[in-house]
């Protein structure tokens, strides 16, 4: 069986933007599978986009199921349409119970490899953010099952933010705005690390929120063989010298931004010590960067950002 690709729209789509839309976000696509977890991050789009009076787009993406060999004349329980058409009245349940008859939700389903239909329609419909929520499978499990959001991480254009997947309480009456009270930006000191800096900024002016500027000096399994008062004659300046540039980016900061800003410098490994750091400061949420490599290149050298979405215990925005 032939499998084309389907759209199907909830309500038309706006392609017109109010005044009142905040900059930076004005149209935001929430994935759903419909399964308690994805929930979560449907719910922390819908506060996003009443926060910034944005536009949301429900999107669900139905994967072909493969072809089995022989099985070519067997009639299939449900046509594409049957599948596409309860996916809308799913869409459409989920949209009336989260906003109401708010015009400014919509919905589509597209059918192919979920991160692949989820970061085309980001790209093609010009979303500013995609809200998704990330299972947080680790080992064996991850290996097996992969992670959606990952890869839309390594993929998509345009920030994305991964929410935990936690199961979320039943409604029982009006959902409570968001509140982000401090926000961790890791800083490796590299410009692209630095791209993180204008949503950190952004977001802190939105919600009055404090930066925290986090830089993690890495220690190499080889440093052990240095003894530890070498290790440490090597590591302390390193410290103190990262440090220094950590509190000179923060003073640069305050001169351009009312942002309460302070700076903290750790050792370990990199995306360990930015999760450890985001549970031991009480962050809501971290901004950072990916390099965006893909294939063998993202083999080699691995994510940084994906390790922290896979591992992190708050909301994670990742910049392209």
């Amino acid at each position: 069986m032939k499998i084309k690709n389907v759209k199907a729209s909830g309500t038309s789509r706006r392609k017109t933007v109010t005044s009142t839309t905040s900059p930076g976000i004005q149209k935001i696509l929430a994935p759903t599978d419909f399964s308690s977890q994805s929930l979560a991050g449907v719910r922390h789009a819908m506060k996003l986009r009443l926060k910034f009076a944005s536009s949301l787009v429900l999107l669900h993406v139905i994967e072909p199921t493969p072809p089995l060999g022989g099985m070519e004349s067997v009639v299939l329980a449900q046509s594409d349409s049957e599948v596409v058409a309860r996916a809308r009245r799913e869409l459409a349940k989920l949209a009336q119970q989260e906003a109401g008859d708010d015009k400014r939700v919509t919905y589509l389903v597209r059918m192919g490899k979920s991160f692949h239909e989820i970061t085309t329609e980001a790209g093609e419909n010009q979303a500013q953010l995609i809200v998704i929520a990330t299972h947080g499978y680790t080992g064996v499990r991850h290996m097996l099952l992969g992670s959606t959001a990952e890869r839309v991480v390594r993929h998509a254009s345009c920030p994305v933010l991964t929410v935990p997947a936690r199961t979320p309480p039943k409604r029982t009456g009006k959902a409570s705005p968001l509140s982000i009270k401090r926000i961790l930006v890791p800083i490796d000191f590299s410009e692209i690390s630095k791209d993180a800096l204008p949503w950190a900024v952004f977001l802190a002016a939105q919600f009055k929120a404090e930066i925290v500027l986090l830089h993690i000096e890495e220690k190499f399994p080889i440093d052990h063989l240095l003894g530890r008062e070498l290790l440490s004659q090597t590591m302390v300046p390193l410290i103190k010298q990262a440090g220094a540039g950590l509190q000179r980016l923060a003073g640069e900061l305050r001169k351009t931004t009312r942002a309460n800003i302070s700076a903290v410098t750790r050792v370990g490994k990199p995306f360990q010590g930015i999760c450890h750091a985001a549970e031991t400061l009480g962050a809501d949420m971290i901004v950072l960067t990916t390099h965006g490599h893909t294939g063998l290149k993202h083999a080699w050298l691995g994510s940084t950002a994906e390790r922290v979405v896979r591992h992190a215990h708050c909301p994670v925005l990742v910049v392209r």
